[in-house]
């Protein structure tokens, strides 16, 4: 940390800021201050409340916005010192100086500082995190998936993205339309399984005017609206058996016939699918036809659960708490180390949605502006970290029968002298999620 400091006790200051170890600009009265601030840099000053006090504190804070600035005065300077607190001050002191009060700003200014480089550190990773887009991460797996989007997005090839539900298939699928050379036109997508069967054809193709009943005009389906730009089909694997035939014929003579015409039109789009299913074993149960899955298939994106890349949750929470902060005009979170350890250990089946979701909920709940393990209802869902060593244990409290988890209970609170906190602590869980567990399996609680 350096200091600057304008006051008249500064042999003393210099003498006890040297000696924890800071370098220090000292101005006297031979030396213009405001042509040190112009020219330096600060992280903190300490400014004594001469005529010119309050014009020095507007010149640090317009060339050192980031400086922590204290005041010192002497008691008759008190409304002063509240009057450049309300300017932006961080704290104020009186003279002739107490060093016991000195230490103790000196503390808070070094916990304050060392909070804005942390500040400024994640913001760093963020930044680097959230490169393309909104793919989220820093673990190899998503670096990996990030080059092999950039690479696909400059090829017209098809695209199958396969993942589990949550991991993020149609983000990919918007990331390649906007990478590529097609992101000056439409990007149209469907999801099969959300229009019934007997309509998704003429959604999809269109149709002539008296193609069928109630078709009193012209319309030009989803298909043909992409020319130029991207198709995606979400949830590939519900497509009707019967449309898959037709699909397959759209990509390769790459022309559209609507419903009730006889004359095919072209069709320039990208295609790009995605599904939840493992396609393969379909087509070995006869279930998707194994010509359109290899049409399909032609450059495969894998997007991987967030249980195999547990080093992205981290950045992945601060980017959600974030987000929901900003969205609800609220200060930042502070995350407790117990819900750290909890996220980090969690399975996630629902994987970045589900970790989305808790953060919203979190960030809508939280009292203190503190993420701690009463925020939310921590039912055995989030359970899955293994028990502490103190009470020894190997598997999860929520994999484990009911007899057993019951066993583990009452050894905690029994080694605990029945304190709910500690014996929860002991199992890695929440107060809230041992008084549910006790009520569940009728143990009784002092």
């Amino acid at each position: 940390m350096r200091i600057f400091h304008f006051n008249d006790e500064e042999k003393q200051l210099h003498k006890y800021l040297l000696a924890n170890g800071h370098t220090n600009v000292i101005v006297d009265g031979q030396f213009d201050p405001f042509e040190a601030v112009e020219e330096e840099s600060f992280d903190a000053a300490f400014v004594g409340l001469h005529p010119h006090g309050l014009q020095l504190i507007k010149a640090l804070q317009a060339h050192n916005p980031n400086c922590f600035v204290t005041i010192i005065t002497s008691d008759e300077d008190t409304r002063m010192a509240v009057a450049a607190m309300k300017q932006g001050a961080f704290d104020y002191l009186l003279s002739p100086l107490n060093f016991s009060e000195v230490e103790r700003t000196h503390i808070m200014l070094a916990r304050e500082h060392d909070m804005l480089l942390q500040h400024r550190r994640l913001e760093s990773e963020l930044a680097a995190a959230v490169g393309g887009g909104q793919l989220i991460g820093r673990s190899e797996a998503i670096r990996k998936l990030r080059r092999l989007i950039e690479k696909a997005a400059s090829s017209s090839a098809p695209v199958l993205i396969t993942g589990e539900t949550g991991t993020g298939k149609e983000l990919v699928a918007r990331l390649l339309h906007e990478q590529s050379e097609r992101r000056h036109h439409a990007m149209v997508s469907i999801n099969c399984n959300a229009i019934p069967s007997a309509l998704l054809e003429s959604e999809l193709f269109g149709y002539s005017k008296g193609a069928f009943t109630g078709a009193d005009k012209d319309r030009e389906g989803l298909l043909l609206s992409s020319s130029g730009g991207t198709f995606f089909f979400d949830e590939i694997a519900d497509l009707e058996f019967a449309l898959q035939g037709k699909l397959l014929r759209v990509l390769q003579q790459e022309e559209v016939m609507p419903l009730g015409t006889t004359k095919p039109l072209p069709l320039n789009t990208r295609f790009v699918a995605a599904t939840n299913c493992e396609l393969a074993t379909r087509v070995k149960e006869d279930r998707f036809r194994e010509d359109l899955y290899y049409r399909l298939n032609v450059i495969p994106i894998y997007v991987p659960p967030l249980r195999e890349r547990p080093e992205d949750i981290d950045v992945m929470c601060r980017y959600f708490l974030n987000k929901y902060a900003e969205r609800e005009t609220k200060p930042p979170l502070q995350v407790t180390s117990e819900v750290w350890r909890w996220l980090s250990d969690y399975h996630w089946p629902g994987n970045v949605r589900e970790l989305e979701n808790v953060c919203q909920r979190a960030v809508a709940l939280a009292e203190n502006n503190t993420f701690d393990a009463d925020v939310l209802d921590l039912s055995d869902r989030f359970v899955s970290v293994s028990p502490g060593s103190e009470s020894g244990g190997e598997a999860s409290l929520g994999s484990r029968p009911a007899r057993e988890e019951r066993q583990l209970l009452e050894q905690a609170l029994t080694s605990h002298q029945g304190v709910v906190a500690r014996a929860a602590r002991s199992l890695g869980i929440s107060r809230t999620t041992f008084y549910s567990k006790a009520k569940k399996l009728g143990i009784r609680l002092r």
